[in-house]
């Protein structure tokens, strides 16, 4: 029985690291995707400007979101008026991300266009799909990285390859220890990245050349 026991804890260790094999992997994938979508740039003829501020048409948003997310669903959780001023929609965009549910909720206000009569609104049909719209471009944006350029959510990733990072440690073994030092710091305070690869190991290659 002890040694049984052993054998099913054993067993059991090694189906954990599995599972949390599986599940590192599934982080990785969905970190480059989304990484991807991010660095995607938005052409500029879906641009819009609107009181200083650029935005990006609905119909552009679903097409990348079918693109990247083909099965979501969107919801209106609630709508309310804020007594004639403005109508907020609440909605709740759902997505299944390389086989993970994940979902986020936005909230989006639009002003209620008053009747130039001054009596009754123009149209408050128009008004509440507009809210929704925009609460729905929100939800896109966050939870998919759609658009991030023209929203200002955009980070894109300067690290350089495993290749790039490899290189870079063959040269600076043939440079002298305080010049390979002053690398490594460089190196791990990000300050060579990929905008400077290329004229840091040029360089580089010349001092070492100089050392030969």
């Amino acid at each position: 029985m002890g040694k049984m026991s052993e054998l099913d804890m054993y067993q059991s260790d090694i189906e954990s690291l599995q599972d949390q094999a599986i599940l590192n992997n599934q982080d990785d994938v969905l970190i480059r995707k989304h990484q991807h979508v991010s660095e995607e740039p938005t052409p500029q003829d879906v641009v819009k400007s609107r009181n200083g501020f650029d935005y990006v048409d609905e119909g552009y948003m679903r097409w990348r979101l079918n693109q990247h997310y083909p099965v979501w669903s969107w919801e209106v959780i609630k709508y309310e008026t804020l007594g004639d001023k403005a109508i907020v929609v609440h909605g709740r965009l759902k997505i299944m991300d390389e086989g993970i549910p994940r979902s986020f909720d936005s909230v989006a206000a639009h002003r209620i266009a008053q009747a130039r009569s001054g009596a009754g609104y123009v149209d408050l049909g128009n008004d509440l799909k507009a809210a929704n719209s925009d609460a729905f471009k929100v939800a896109v944006n966050r939870l998919c990285n759609v658009a991030d350029d023209v929203y200002r959510k955009q980070y894109v990733d300067k690290t350089l390859s495993q290749n790039q990072y490899d290189a870079l440690l063959l040269v600076m073994s043939q440079l002298d220890v305080q010049e390979a030092e002053k690398v490594e710091i460089a190196l791990s305070s990000g300050k060579i990245n990929t905008d400077n690869y290329d004229k840091v190991m040029s360089k580089l290659k010349i001092e070492e050349s100089k050392d030969e």
